[in-house]
C-alpha cells in the first residue's frame, strides 16, 4: 500500500492540474482501495471467528456495501479540497462514517414506522452509535491529530506505521493517540 499512496499524491496533482485521465485514475485508486480494506476485513473476521460462520458472512456483506456506496458518493463529491494523500484517506474515512450514520438512522426510521414492538437492545445500540458519533465529533474539534488517527486505524483499517507516514508523525506517537482516543470516547460513553 505504501508505493501506491505515494503514487497516489501524483495522480492528485495531475487531476488538480485538470488531467481527466488522471481523474479516472483517482476513482479507480478509490474504489481499489476501499476494496482493500474490504478484504482485509474478511481476513481478520476469518481469523477472529473462523472461516465457515454467519459473522463473516454478515460483515463481508456489509462492507462490500459500504465500500460501494463510499465509492459511489466519492465519485459524485466535490474533490477539489484534496490535495495531497492524506486528504484523500480522510475523506474515505467521512465518508464511510456518514453512510454508517445515515444507515442507523434509516434503519432506526424504518422500524418506527413499523409499529412493531421493538427489541431494547436494537433501540440501545441506536442510541449508542449516535451517541459515539457526536462523542467523536466533539473529539475531532478538541483533539484533531488524535481523531485522524483513530478515524484513519479503524474506518480505514490501517496499520500505525502507515497512520504515522500519513500523519508525518513517529509511530510511538501514534499509539500514543490511539490509547488516548480509546480512553477519551470510552469515558463519555460510559
Amino acid at each position: 500500500m505504501a508505493t501506491a499512496t505515494a503514487d497516489l499524491t501524483q495522480i492528485i496533482n495531475e487531476w488538480q492540474s485538470g488531467n481527466k485521465s488522471a481523474e479516472t485514475e483517482l476513482y479507480k485508486f478509490a474504489y481499489l482501495q476501499l476494496r482493500h480494506i474490504a478484504l482485509e476485513e474478511r481476513v481478520r473476521n476469518a481469523q477472529k471467528y473462523g472461516d465457515d460462520n454467519q459473522v463473516l458472512n454478515d460483515s463481508m456483506n456489509s462492507t462490500t456495501a459500504l465500500i460501494h456506496d463510499a465509492y459511489l458518493k466519492m465519485s459524485s463529491s466535490n474533490l477539489q479540497s484534496i490535495s495531497n494523500k492524506r486528504d484523500f484517506f480522510l475523506m474515505a474515512a467521512k465518508v464511510m462514517r456518514q453512510i454508517l450514520i445515515d444507515n442507523a438512522r434509516h434503519l432506526q426510521a424504518q422500524k418506527r414506522q413499523q409499529l412493531t414492538l421493538v427489541n431494547a437492545d436494537n433501540d440501545d445500540r441506536f442510541e449508542q452509535f449516535v451517541i459515539m458519533d457526536k462523542a467523536l465529533d466533539s473529539f475531532s474539534l478538541r483533539y484533531p491529530r488524535q481523531s485522524q488517527a483513530l478515524k484513519l486505524k479503524y474506518l480505514m483499517g490501517m496499520r500505525n506505521q502507515e497512520i504515522s507516514q500519513l500523519l508525518e508523525c513517529s509511530d510511538s506517537l501514534i499509539e500514543k493517540d490511539l490509547k488516548f482516543s480509546r480512553s477519551w470516547l470510552q469515558s463519555k460513553l460510559v
